[in-house]
């Protein structure tokens, strides 16, 4: 069993700083350390900008700091697996939004190539028509150079 002193009015100031570090760090508002949302003795002492191991003076603050830095992680494991929950849905929604879109691509893939097959058929057969009048269109111009075409003329002759 240890005698304390009466708290000196440093003491006093000391405990007070503490408090209020707590107070920032709890709230997410810090000064001196970083805003992660870590909790922990060491962080208290750094933000309430006390020598190392400062903290540890004060043990009823840091029995009390203890308590208050269980009740900070069960609430930040518990926030943060609802957070894990809701990212996981909103994954979950993305990939499948992703597999419908991958799903309506690939068919529209498959109707523009079966447009394109047969487009390239059409043209396959009227090229091939084309070709085909042409050859008669030759044909016939032969024929016709082979016939010998006589004038004729109709009305009176002197």
């Amino acid at each position: 069993m240890s005698i304390q002193n009466p708290p000196s009015e440093r003491g006093e100031i000391t405990k007070q700083k503490l408090e209020d570090a707590l107070q920032r760090l709890i709230e997410g508002h810090p000064e001196r350390t970083p805003n992660d949302g870590k909790l922990n003795l060491s962080r208290i002492n750094k933000e309430a900008g006390l020598s190392s191991g400062g903290i540890y003076y004060y043990d009823d603050f840091v029995e009390r700091a203890r308590r208050e830095i269980g009740k900070h992680k069960s609430i930040i494991s518990t926030s943060s697996s609802s957070k894990i929950k809701v990212s996981v849905d909103r994954l979950r929604a993305q990939r499948d939004k992703e597999r419908e879109l991958k799903e309506r691509y690939r068919s529209q893939r498959d109707e523009i190539k079966k447009f394109c097959d047969l487009v390239i058929a059409q043209n396959a057969k009227l090229e091939f028509s084309l070709y085909e009048a042409l050859e008669e269109i030759e044909a016939l111009q032969a024929e016709l150079n082979k016939v010998k075409v006589v004038g004729f003329e109709r009305g009176k002759q002197n």
